[in-house]
């Protein structure tokens, strides 16, 4: 791995800052998956009051979950102090609605920062990958734990490939970041941002995305599936069943 903590790339200041400022042209087929999970953290009339943002980066999926459900509060996680800076930029419009708690999600004990209650959502983007298998499957535990009654667990990811797909996601944010890169006045050259990006995705644990939905009927999840998917990369969780 890059750092003693899985993702500790991503605590340097350049590469949080490039991720957030290409985000919308480096994630393929980006408006599609928001739309797609607009709906479905609004499925069956749900009501997000509170909801927990695992990994939350620069906040922009905690922003679109404020922005479906205006009446939601957010907590936000993550160990990345750049992100968090980040975030307080995007979300400035909605302060007063969130808060951003640093802490490290490999380490069993980052919900200690937490503040108390549960949540009608749990929601993650890019993240969880980034752990070894095991703790993902604890994390999925202590995301039901957090969870009300009949709370939903999303989890937006990079997850794992074979045959002719293996790869293909890296291969596709490459291109897209070289072509944002060319779109600046000054842009650096091809292979820097390509190191960039090797330097934060060489610590990457993907995990095929129907055997963590297996993980999360085991922490005992309903209504599980993968909601979408391309190469590399999915959108699938599930619901906490009602007590």
């Amino acid at each position: 791995m890059s750092g003693a903590t899985p993702g500790a790339a991503w605590q340097r200041a350049d590469i949080a800052e490039a991720f957030v400022a290409d985000r919308r042209a480096l994630i393929p087929l980006i408006d599609g998956q928001d739309e797609l999970v607009r709906r479905l953290i609004t499925r069956g009339q749900r009501r997000v009051r509170r909801f927990l943002d695992l990994g939350a980066g620069g906040g922009a999926f905690a922003q679109l979950v404020m922005e479906t459900h205006p009446e939601s509060t957010g907590v936000l996680v993550d160990f990345s102090e750049p992100m968090a800076a980040a975030a307080r930029q995007r979300l400035a419009a909605h302060a007063g609605r969130w808060e951003y708690v640093l802490a490290d999600l490999s380490d069993a004990a980052w919900a200690e920062g937490l503040p108390g209650g549960r949540y009608d959502a749990v929601v993650s983007a890019l993240c969880i990958h980034h752990l070894p298998d095991e703790r993902k499957r604890a994390l999925y535990s202590e995301a039901h734990s957090l969870l009300e009654a009949g709370g939903v667990f999303l989890n937006w990811e990079h997850v794992a490939a074979s045959g002719i797909c293996d790869g293909m996601l890296e291969e596709w944010m490459v291109d897209n970041l070289i072509a944002a890169e060319q779109r600046r006045p000054d842009p650096r050259p091809d292979d820097e941002v390509v190191r960039d990006y090797l330097d934060a995705a060489d610590d990457d644990i993907l995990a095929d995305p129907y055997v963590q939905c297996d993980w999360l009927r085991q922490a005992g999840f309903q209504d599980v599936g993968v909601f979408f998917q391309i190469p590399e990369m999915a959108i699938f969780g599930g619901v906490k069943g009602e007590l």
